[in-house]
């Protein structure tokens, strides 16, 4: 029985952003899409349905964490949705990278125990799929839009306690962290959709005075969106 992910198989459509934050999603939904709905709103997680560029696309929150987004995923792709692209936001951990900063993520560094459930605990290394993030570089080319793309680790705890743990990470070239990107590159290839993960730096770990106003992680998100919802409805190339 679906937990989140209320509605119709179809309901959706087959292309579907998935964010964190329901303020995000309803920013998104507001500012970004055509004769958006709400189409459900079952645990606090509100997903909508509307239109980017002509085309029908959702919206809906995961919530934080890779188990309460791997819920989220699975649901939808229960309900016929076969590409999917988080929008999200990171810590940085690389002097290149400031608050509002967008960074495509191409592979993650999966520490967390969804991931590791996935795939029985054997060695996984979780990537996006490659046409996703092909059509954000020229996306964002085109809409002017500053991007990197890299390696972000993916871990349970917000406030981890192995203080090393984000120099480890930052060693082997891991420019940021967040909590659900591995989670969702590790379980769509098992469930054979596409997927991709898009990031703005929201703070630089272990420096608390870089914290993002509200209306900077507004102006980020309306700015970041685009090219993720782009990316997302990209065509990709047949097989």
């Amino acid at each position: 029985m679906a937990e989140v992910v209320l509605t119709e198989p179809g309901a959706f459509g087959t292309h579907v952003l998935i964010v964190g934050d329901p303020g995000r999603a309803a920013l998104i939904a507001a500012e970004l899409l055509d004769d958006a709905r709400l189409l459900c709103d079952a645990r606090g997680l509100p997903g909508y349905v509307g239109t980017f560029g002509g085309r029908p696309v959702g919206v809906q929150t995961h919530g934080i964490g890779g188990p309460s987004a791997a819920l989220v995923v699975e649901e939808l792709v229960q309900v016929g949705v076969t590409r999917i692209v988080r929008l999200g936001t990171f810590g940085s951990l690389s002097p290149a990278f400031a608050p509002g900063d967008l960074l495509c993520a191409a592979a993650a560094i999966p520490h967390d125990g969804a991931s590791r459930a996935l795939v029985g605990g054997e060695p996984h290394a979780p990537m996006a799929d490659f046409e996703i993030v092909h059509a954000a570089v020229h996306d964002a080319k085109h809409l002017g839009v500053r991007m990197r793309v890299g390696l972000v680790a993916t871990t349970d705890l917000y406030f981890d306690p192995d203080d090393d743990l984000d120099r480890r990470w930052a060693a082997r070239g891991a420019v940021g962290v967040d909590m659900e990107t591995a989670t969702l590159l590790t379980l769509a290839p098992l469930r054979g959709i596409s997927a991709g993960s898009f990031l703005v730096c929201s703070n630089v770990v272990d420096a608390p005075a870089t914290q993002w106003s509200a209306e900077q992680q507004r102006a980020a998100t309306l700015t970041a969106a685009p090219v993720a919802l782009s990316a997302l409805l990209s065509e990709p190339k047949p097989k």
